[in-house]
């Protein structure tokens, strides 16, 4: 066997093998035993499966497998078949097809996939978010703001078309997304309507398709929801869960809770015929399952988002954050699994919870759809933002911060060729491959997680060498999910709108 295509049937794998060939086991593999049976993943690839006891027992006595040997096995083909019966030769060709399309075997030094062919770095932005004013009529907890010497005067009208015209006449793409941010965007509202009518204009006359986005604490959505319809804007709202729990983080100044003020915007919107999306921060893990009840149960939603707090901004001088924090949410999570599946056995309808979906969709598939979950991360190749001052950052979450500042939108060079030449762009895509990143190079998970956002190493360590703090969340996520969705197979319908954007292969790793 010389070359083989993707998507590799049994039949003609099986036509290619000759008693010649030369297998050899691919170094590095990880060993998970459980109950009997045993997980192996395949970092570079990212590829598992799961072997019961027997099937285990059967390649490690042919010396296929040898858990805990960082060695190679290297072994002619006819000599793995010598004095096999029909049936078990037939049962380790078998093997060999999963063992080879799961990169754990080689053929004559050929791998199914290719690493360096699984995981291209989009070269270019897609995403664009632009902070029309770091002002805000609230007070949270964890705000992301913290000490940053951030641009006290809002976006002007003229920039915020300025940075919209040059994202679509100087970057390659058919489709692009302008996200309008904060602070609280919809204190900039001439900015926004301004904003929202230009890129709409100026991309159909550059045959672009544009997709506009708002991310709100929903106080002003009282006031703009029919605005917004009009302008096709779509909106996501932050709110924390029930009352109880929302109150302890998102406040106004004086510290009272904004609760009843969000539920009143959230409720106009809907009366104004937006269908908006709902994002949770969750400080506390054990707070997972009730944020996620309450946005099922009284909100009413089947699609949400709940991200874990980070220490960065504000909530480094105003909230905890213990060592076993990690531990501590991976588990707490994990419960989100069996809400949904409960909640599917109820109503026939199964949740779409991001980033569960995505992380099932990562297990089934070699694509990484969402930027925050490549090698390196999305910043400044799938993602820019924008600062008040029209200033350019890597990532949204950057802004403010000079270290990943690229230049100033009225003096900036072609947005392309800045992207092209730029160091710092350059220096942070080389540092945050995961291979690059000591702490990451050797973990079976690195092709699952990849090194993490490059903006929360930097907040927690200091610089971007480093892994991400939460590090340890994802390996617990990604075993745990791994044992469950081979014990329950149907899990994989929870990948919901990653659903279009991934490739299945032929045969399942479990």
């Amino acid at each position: 066997m010389s070359t083989c295509a993707l998507d590799l049937t049994y039949e003609n794998f099986k036509k290619q093998l000759s008693p010649e060939d030369t297998l050899a086991t691919v170094p590095g593999l990880y060993f998970s035993p459980r109950n009997g049976r045993v997980l192996i993943v395949e970092p570079d690839s990212a590829s598992w499966q799961v072997l019961t006891r027997e099937d285990s027992g059967f390649l490690i006595h042919l010396r296929l497998l040898a858990p805990g040997s960082s060695s190679r096995l290297w072994r002619k083909l006819k000599d793995l078949r010598a004095g096999l019966s029909p049936d078990l030769e037939e049962q380790l060709d078998r093997w060999l097809y999963r063992l080879f399309i799961n990169n754990m075997l080689t053929i004559n030094g050929y791998t199914y996939h290719q690493p360096s062919k699984l995981w291209p770095i989009q070269k270019y932005p897609h995403y664009f978010n632009l902070h029309l004013t770091e002002a805000c009529n609230l007070h949270c907890r964890y705000c992301r703001v913290g000490d940053l010497n951030l641009p006290a005067q809002p976006m002007s009208v003229e920039t915020c078309k300025k940075i919209i015209r040059r994202v679509i006449e100087e970057i390659p793409g058919e489709k692009i997304i302008i996200g309008f941010h904060g602070g609280e965007p919809l204190l900039n509202i001439d900015c926004l309507i301004e904003g929202s009518k230009y890129a709409g204009e100026l991309a159909a006359a550059a045959g672009k398709e544009v997709t506009l986005s708002l991310q709100t604490n929903g106080l002003l959505l009282s006031r703009y929801s029919g605005l917004l319809k009009e302008l096709k804007v779509e909106v996501g709202v932050s709110i924390d869960g029930p009352a109880d729990i929302h109150n302890q983080h998102r406040i106004f100044r004086s510290g009272r809770g904004s609760f009843e003020e969000v539920m009143a915007g959230i409720k106009s919107g809907r009366a104004a015929g937006l269908s908006p999306g709902f994002l949770a921060v969750v400080h506390k893990p054990e707070n997972y399952l009730p944020v996620a009840r309450f946005m099922v149960e009284t909100l009413g939603a089947t699609s949400f988002r709940l991200n874990y707090s980070c220490y960065e901004g504000r909530a480094k001088n105003e909230l905890d954050f213990d060592r076993q924090r990690a531990e501590n949410f991976a588990r707490g999570w994990l419960r989100l699994l069996d809400f949904a599946v409960e909640y599917q056995r109820q109503t026939g309808t199964w949740l779409s919870i991001d980033d569960l979906n995505l992380f099932i969709a990562h297990l089934l598939s070699k694509d990484r759809p969402h930027m925050c979950y490549r090698s390196p991360c999305g910043a400044g190749n799938s993602i820019l933002g924008f600062g008040a001052d029209g200033k350019i950052y890597l990532c949204e979450e950057l802004v403010g911060k000079e270290d990943f500042c690229l230049g100033q939108i009225d003096f900036a060079p072609r947005l392309d060729k800045l992207l092209e030449e730029s160091e710092i762009n350059l220096r942070a895509a080389d540092r945050r491959q995961v291979d690059n990143v000591a702490a990451c190079a050797g973990c079976p998970w690195k092709r699952f997680h990849g090194a993490g956002c490059l903006n929360k190493s930097f907040e927690y360590f200091g610089d971007i060498e480093h892994c991400d703090p939460m590090c340890h969340f994802y390996r617990v996520i990604f075993e745990e999910l791994i044992w469950k969705l081979v014990d329950n197979p149907e899990l994989k319908n929870l990948t919901s709108y990653y659903k279009k954007y991934i490739k299945i292969h032929n045969e399942s790793p479990g």
